[in-house]
């Protein structure tokens, strides 16, 4: 496929994009989501008749679906295939970069908003490039860092697929502001005229965050597409370049892709608060509806004869009120109106209850049940939890997309760097210098455990060491520390480097006896 790669030409796709979206109606839809979501329900409507209440069962249930999915809980463990002693320095070398990256890239942190814009707009993606710029606390300087991407901001090449390794191209919208996308095109080596061509333009509807009155903002398109020698990264505007096509030795795009609810031929996803907006605005307005009831006939109205108090009734306190005629013989008495159904009230409550079961968060999720039988409320809850199973899954998924796009990047931009270790003797932790290079274009055995599963196999391994512990099978309790994951005994190492000093000089007093007792008197 012959690309051109010209600004106009790029544009172009990114049109062809925008059409398909509006299609589908995917930029009213999210709009109208996030407004559900934040409360703007009544955006919009001049209501002047009702009380405009909202009573926001969407929200509640999205922050369920978030907590109940999210995880900061990665472990990430590299091995080459090869594991002789080498593999094995390589392998806790690896382990030990992963996790320094991740930690300063915060992109465990980035999987709650993740989850909660694929939940709101229906996917989400995460887009992670190198920032020479970042302070890694040595003299390398540059790391990788992860930024989210809304799904409105995404242009695949296959709008039919929602696979992003198997996209032709992608192409990546940002709003930025013209001084700052002048500036990187002038240290791109772009010349003044393309630096003249960048102008700002008109957002549309494309974004729905987009910041009025902040100064002149053009749109920023970065287009990817696969070549023999990597994945090859364009950035232009609608009328000028910002940086020419440069090839990076990239395996794989780097862009993960969360879908809430695929859709057979579509990139993009379904949000189960579509489906409930219908029924947030039926209990939006029946709720109004009652409450305005009650404040009309709640309270007893004062009737009185308007030809024997011309003046009108007052109902002050110690105020005199004029009256025509016998005051013994006044007409005054209090009106009140029939009670409101019960069943409006009944019918409320069952609409919240049915909306919020059928996006599946139910009283027992939502903790709103009497603990009355535990057994009971556990089975519910983990019934609840099943239908998100194929949501977990697929973030899970996602979260091993960006692991292996982490070591990817890693041996591509790393380098030579220095790495801690801890002694294998217990001792002082070593440097090691690693050159990253070595692991461009190499197969690695990449695990990736989420959530629970990084707890339960480190606890499984534990408990099946405590076992051969206590039958016998090993004796040498500097064995048993050696077999125990770091994190679960607090200074570990410190632990093993004074048992082998112990047993060191255990070593030594009964050579020192022998000495003794061969010296002569």
């Amino acid at each position: 496929m012959r690309f051109d790669l010209s600004p106009a030409a790029i544009w172009q796709r990114y049109e062809r994009d925008r059409d398909y979206k509006r299609s589908i109606g995917l930029y009213d839809r999210v709009r109208r989501n996030e407004a559900f979501y934040l409360g703007r329900q009544w955006e919009g409507l001049r209501v002047q008749s009702l009380d405009p209440l909202i009573f926001n069962v969407l929200r509640r249930c999205v922050n369920l679906f978030v907590s109940m999915l999210v995880s900061d809980d990665v472990a990430v463990h590299v091995q080459p295939f090869d594991m002789d002693a080498d593999g094995r320095r390589t392998a806790r070398i690896l382990d030990r970069a992963f996790a320094a990256a991740i930690e300063r890239s915060g992109v465990k942190a980035l999987g709650r908003p993740l989850l909660k814009n694929a939940c709101i707009d229906g996917d989400a993606c995460l887009y992670l490039h190198f920032d020479p710029a970042i302070e890694t606390g040595q003299a390398v300087k540059g790391d990788i860092t992860a930024e989210l991407i809304d799904s409105v901001n995404v242009c695949f090449g296959d709008p039919a697929c929602d696979e992003v390794q198997r996209q032709p191209y992608l192409i990546l919208a940002m709003r930025r502001d013209v001084d700052d996308v002048r500036r990187e095109a002038r240290a791109n080596g772009m010349g003044a005229d393309a630096v003249a061509a960048i102008r700002p333009d008109d957002d549309g509807d494309r974004t729905r965050r987009a910041l009025s009155g902040t100064g002149e903002r053009v749109t920023v398109l970065l287009h990817l597409r696969r070549t023999a020698g990597g994945i090859a990264f364009t950035k232009t505007t609608r009328t000028a370049c910002i940086m020419r096509e440069k090839v990076l030795p990239y395996r794989y795009y780097p862009v993960t892709h969360l879908c809430w609810e695929r859709v057979r031929g579509s990139c993009h996803g379904e949000s189960p608060l579509t489906e409930a907006i219908p029924n947030q605005i039926a209990i939006n307005k029946l709720y109004s509806m009652y409450v305005q009831c009650i404040k009309q006939v709640a309270f007893p109205k004062i009737i009185y004869d308007m030809t024997r108090f011309p003046n009108g009734w007052s109902n002050d306190v110690g105020k005199a009120i004029g009256m025509r005629g016998d005051p013994n013989t006044a007409i005054a008495t209090a009106f009140r109106a029939p009670d409101i159904s019960g069943q409006v009230r009944g019918l409320l409550r069952q609409m919240m209850t049915d909306t919020a079961e059928l996006m599946g968060a139910s009283e027992a999720a939502l903790g709103t049940v009497k603990p009355e039988n535990t057994s009971a409320i556990i089975a519910v809850q983990k019934a609840t939890a099943a239908p998100l199973e194929l949501t977990r899954m697929a973030f899970y998924r996602a979260t091993e997309d960006w692991a292996r796009i982490f070591l990817d990047l890693m041996g591509v931009h790393y380098g030579v760097r220095t790495v801690v270790l801890p002694g294998e003797d217990g001792g002082e932790p070593q440097r090691r210098s690693f050159d990253f290079s070595t692991l461009a274009g190499q197969d690695m055995r990449l695990q990736v455990d989420v959530g629970a599963a990084s707890y339960w196999s480190e606890t499984m391994q534990t408990m099946t060491n405590d076992h051969l512990l206590e039958s016998g099978i090993i004796t040498d309790p500097l064995v048993y520390l050696e077999n125990v994951p770091d994190h679960q005994v607090r200074g570990k190492h410190d632990l093993l480097h004074a048992l082998r000093v112990q047993r060191q000089q255990q070593k030594e007093e009964p050579n020192d006896a022998d000495r003794a007792q061969t010296e002569p008197r």
